[in-house]
């Protein structure tokens, strides 16, 4: 058993502790705008910090076209996967924000090392005699190849649009990001209070732009959101409502104060029951949303 199915065990167990000593209550419906009202670095709101969450996996993918065989490479930078995860990634005609056709250029799957993080180049399985084609969007899912055809694994967790008039040779160099979902981004906030007399975290987290209806596991994790660690701390989880919003605020017990780095706070794409199989991570391991902590 890997790190991460150790730390993730010890977060099931961190749950059940933490359901029994702390103060839960949960709500759905935060707004857009409080969800999106801190900045990328912690903010002092009275006796607390509030951090933004932001939608994970991020990084690039630098697209070129080898006209020798008419293949694409894509070399990607990237952090924000599950760890040793895989992932199925094609170019789709449309658009991140329309995706309605079937993939064009396959590529092999992508894998994330121990921290989530892909640094790897890959070349297109099949040929593209016009070069880098325009019109189209990159596109990585949640699922390696294997899993496409089951449950949630066709999801896409990350895309870009590859604009008109690139370059047919390249090099064509893309931002990835979560893409929208009935014009929505996932987006949040972990906003936390220390009691230094108690020990006691107090954690308030607010998400809007998730799927309708979903529940996601909450941690707070060592690391941060580019080198994930293990689970330090676990949280109830998410509850999303209809609008894909959701919020609950949580008090545990901690070591001592939040460190002023080497905290971040996940929320990963299924709840805690589905994260995990014979102590493994799952797909839906992967984060959604992440956030570093600065205390």
């Amino acid at each position: 058993m890997n790190r991460f199915a150790i730390a993730c065990a010890a977060a099931a167990a961190a749950l059940t502790i933490a359901s029994c000593s702390s103060s839960t209550t949960q709500s759905a419906g935060p707004s857009s705008s409080a969800a999106g009202a801190a900045s990328t670095s912690a903010v002092a709101v009275g006796g607390s910090h509030t951090v933004t969450l932001d939608p994970m996996p991020t990084g690039t993918a630098t697209l070129t076209w080898n006209a020798a065989d008419q293949t694409v490479t894509a070399a990607l930078t990237m952090s924000g996967f599950t760890p040793n995860g895989a992932h199925a990634m094609h170019i789709h005609p449309g658009t991140c924000a329309d995706q309605t056709q079937p993939p064009s250029v396959p590529f092999p799957d992508i894998t994330a090392d121990a921290t989530g993080d892909v640094h790897q180049t890959v070349v297109s399985t099949t040929k593209t005699p016009d070069g880098i084609p325009t019109s189209s969007y990159l596109n990585i899912h949640l699922a390696p190849t294997a899993g496409m055809g089951t449950g949630p694994g066709a999801t896409p967790i990350a895309c870009a649009d590859i604009p008109a008039g690139s370059p047919a040779h390249g090099p064509v160099t893309l931002k990835l990001t979560a893409p929208p979902k009935d014009g929505k981004t996932p987006a949040g906030t972990a906003t936390w209070s220390y009691d230094a007399a108690t020990h006691k975290l107090t954690v308030d987290v607010k998400a809007t732009g998730l799927p309708p209806n979903s529940s996601h596991a909450v941690h707070i994790h060592d690391g941060s959101c580019v080198k994930q660690g293990a689970v330090a701390y676990g949280l109830p989880d998410l509850h999303a409502d209809a609008t894909g919003a959701g919020s609950f605020t949580d008090t545990v017990t901690v070591s001592g104060p939040p460190p002023a780095h080497g905290w971040y706070v996940n929320l990963h794409f299924g709840p805690m029951s589905q994260i995990l199989m014979a102590g493994n991570p799952t797909v839906e391991f992967a984060p959604v949303l992440c956030g570093d902590v600065q205390g």
